[in-house]
């Protein structure tokens, strides 16, 4: 049986690449390589949807990048309101432990206070 073979993204990205920009076509490149032409077009279609650390090319990649994107924002949004809800209970927490206790004054400055009135 065949080992099934693996490509890096910088290898699959320069490969699309070298088709975009005329310097090969993709019979010459799946040649060269011994990759299946399906294979090539599906590494293209991945490039136009900005998957091989690239800048997406088409409107579909951008819109792809976008959902990405207002996900994080979401994500983001609930730590930061979560973040605010647990800060405001332990401010809340910690109000509500200092006015238990009563404030001590030493007797030295009571007994001066009432020397003064």
């Amino acid at each position: 049986m065949r080992m099934r073979r693996s490509f890096t993204k910088e290898f699959k990205r320069q490969i699309v690449e070298e088709i975009l920009c005329g310097a090969s076509t993709t019979a010459t490149i799946c040649r060269q390589y011994s990759i299946a032409y399906s294979v090539v077009a599906m590494w293209k279609k991945d490039y136009a949807m900005g998957r091989f650390a690239n800048e997406p090319t088409t409107e579909a990649g951008y819109q792809e990048k976008i959902a990405k994107l207002e996900r994080k924002v979401g994500q983001l949004t609930m730590e930061n309101d979560f973040l605010k809800k647990v800060s405001q209970q332990v401010r809340s927490q910690q109000n509500k432990s200092a006015s238990i206790y009563p404030i001590i004054v030493p007797e030295s400055e009571a007994s001066n206070r009432g020397a003064e009135s």
